[in-house]
């Protein structure tokens, strides 16, 4: 999916026009609509596609009655994350959320960058007013890629979390196998590189921390740590000494 490549979005001609409106022409609409096909479509996954292994992430989570738990992530009111914490939880318990959506967004769209030079990724500091053992749990789901400094991070959560219990990260992923799944299908593949010769960045700009980075970021600090990957759902979580 080289960005060497012709421009697909030069190849509708006349005939499509017909159809479709000469707005296709239009490279500011042809960027709206790429990027409609990839805002939005998270609660689609979640809640439609992979449900099992939703159930499955909070399961491992372990939660109970009362407990105070933390979740950061994106679209987690639209994914139903929120309600299906709350569901564990309970009206006496506590649920933090801190939804990071319209910052990934927006850095995905300005071009920022994390302290290793990342796009979309920057220094998450969003436990750091919060004492020693707030928080039973703690779930990161679709944030897991844009913090810059995962171990950083998760020395942090820990940090916030009682002991005995669960870290849990969650994300549908750009990963290398995802792009390299594409390439299989040239209908697929052509679909992938007219969608992202639009988007403002490349698919492979995408940041990504595979389950290998994150054992090798957070190992240290968890015992028995997992991980599960499904369909380009990728799961990883352990329990905090």
């Amino acid at each position: 999916m080289s960005v060497n490549r012709p421009d697909p979005w030069s190849y509708m001609g006349p005939a499509e026009a017909k159809i479709l409106g000469d707005v296709i022409y239009d490279k500011n609409e042809q960027a709206r609509w790429c990027r409609a096909m990839l805002f939005g479509t998270l609660p689609y996954m979640w809640k439609d596609k992979a449900t099992v292994v939703r159930e499955m992430m909070f399961e491992k989570l372990e939660l109970k009655p009362g407990e105070k738990v933390l979740i950061i992530g994106e679209c987690v009111a639209e994914c139903g994350f929120d309600e299906s914490i709350r569901n564990f939880i309970g009206d006496q318990g506590e649920l933090v959320v801190v939804d990071i959506t319209e910052s990934a967004r927006s850095a995905y769209v300005s071009g920022i960058r994390g302290r290793k030079g990342e796009l979309a990724t920057w220094q998450f500091n969003y436990t750091k007013d919060y004492p020693d053992g707030y928080f039973d749990c703690v779930a990161v789901i679709q944030a897991v890629q844009h913090t810059d400094d995962w171990t950083e991070t998760g020395l942090e959560l820990l940090r916030v979390m009682k002991s005995g219990r669960r870290l849990m990260l969650g994300e549908i992923t750009f990963s290398p196998n995802m792009v390299s799944a594409a390439g299989l299908d040239i209908h697929v593949e052509s679909w992938v590189e007219k969608i992202f010769s639009r988007m403002g960045w490349s698919i492979d700009q995408f940041p990504y921390y595979s389950p290998a980075a994150l054992h090798a970021a957070l190992d240290h600090l968890l015992e028995d740590p997992q991980d599960f990957t499904w369909k380009g759902i990728e799961l990883f979580w352990g329990t905090k000494p």
